[in-house]
């Protein structure tokens, strides 16, 4: 049965906050709500990925809660819940933002506030929102206005870029050592010079490089509102030579620890993992892994993370030291780095 048009939903309000009874949210608004996501999931150019879609969901769900907190007027339609002085800014503590980003709207609140990551996918589902109510852009829709993580704030520098390509062209005589640095090599320079996102680095084969290494083809998924796109990108000097050194410890890795041997199109990953791992059975069994197997982005964020900050400690104090410990930032800084250059044109 469906409810008469003029019946009310009563919300809890944000943690702290008494509001008058008479808050409430009208059944015909939070409908609409459900109508506007699954409008704005349907446009091809919005509803573009699974992540996307899953946010404008995410969103929906926070301005629900969030209606225990407005004023009877700010409920009369969608149009008034979606206006600049409903939603406002993150820095607003009163508005729809602000409390969202103080983590009153948390599914499980816990008193901490949202990251900033977090905060600015609430920003941009919203946008996504408002734009298929036919409504105007927020004025936070303008370059900057919006938060970014704290970690991805500063890009890696070319000093830092050069100091780090530096250290790790210095060669070991222990053969574990060596082939981590070589792959930790070739993800910056690929990093650096392709400017994609280390999952795309992490998902690529090697039958996506040229046989002469010089050009890579690369899925390139960046955060925010982009659709992922297939790009072929040319590879410069230092990261040919990066790949051509890799290249044949990749291959000797997976002969000596898969059966069907790097010839094999399963076993075509570009980057690998280089020691054994411990995995579970479906029936909970433990099991060994082998070396050899495609790396997982975290993975190869976790294996970079560790020689970076072993990396800054030994060379403290130096000309272009500390170099960051994020991999994101190698990929940021390598696409400031063609913008300046006029690479990848």
């Amino acid at each position: 049965m469906f409810a008469p048009p003029n019946t009310t939903h009563t919300l809890s309000p944000a943690p702290g906050r008494t509001l008058s009874p008479m808050t409430t949210a009208p059944d015909h608004l939070l409908s609409a709500l459900d109508t506007l996501r699954n409008r704005a999931a349907a446009d091809p150019t919005i509803g573009t990925s699974r992540v996307r879609i899953e946010r404008l969901g995410t969103v929906v769900a926070m301005l629900k809660r969030a209606t225990a907190d407005c004023e009877p007027d700010q409920l009369a339609s969608l149009d008034t819940l979606l206006a600049d002085n409903t939603i406002g800014h993150p820095d607003n503590p009163t508005s729809v933002l602000g409390r969202a980003a103080a983590g009153a709207y948390r599914t499980l609140p816990n008193g901490r506030p949202l990251t900033a990551a977090t905060t600015r996918a609430l920003m941009d589902g919203l946008a996504d929102l408002n734009r298929t109510a036919g409504r105007p852009p927020y004025w936070w829709q303008q370059r900057g206005q919006r938060p970014w993580s704290k970690h991805t704030l500063t890009p890696m520098q070319p000093g830092a870029h050069r100091a780090l390509r530096a250290a790790l062209s210095i060669p070991y005589s222990d053969t574990r050592r060596e082939r981590f640095r070589l792959r930790n090599l070739a993800t910056l320079e690929l990093l650096w010079d392709t400017g994609v996102e280390p999952d795309g680095l992490s998902a690529a084969d090697t039958t996506a490089l040229t046989p002469d290494c010089s050009h890579i083809t690369l899925t390139f998924d960046p955060p925010g509102r982009t659709e992922a796109t297939v790009r072929t990108v040319r590879l410069g000097r230092a990261a040919r030579a990066a790949v051509r050194l890799w290249l044949p410890v990749r291959r000797q890795v997976v002969a000596e620890h898969l059966v069907a041997g790097p010839d094999h199109p399963a076993n075509q990953a570009l980057l690998v993992t280089l020691r054994h791992s411990t995995g579970t059975y479906d029936d909970g069994r433990p099991r060994q892994i082998p070396p050899g197997l495609r790396i997982s982005p975290q993975g190869l964020r976790d294996s970079y993370a560790g020689t970076a900050r072993r990396l800054n400690e030994e060379h403290r104090g130096q000309t272009g030291w500390p170099v960051p410990t994020d991999l994101y930032l190698i990929t940021r800084g390598g696409n400031a780095d063609a913008r300046a250059h006029a690479r990848r044109s």
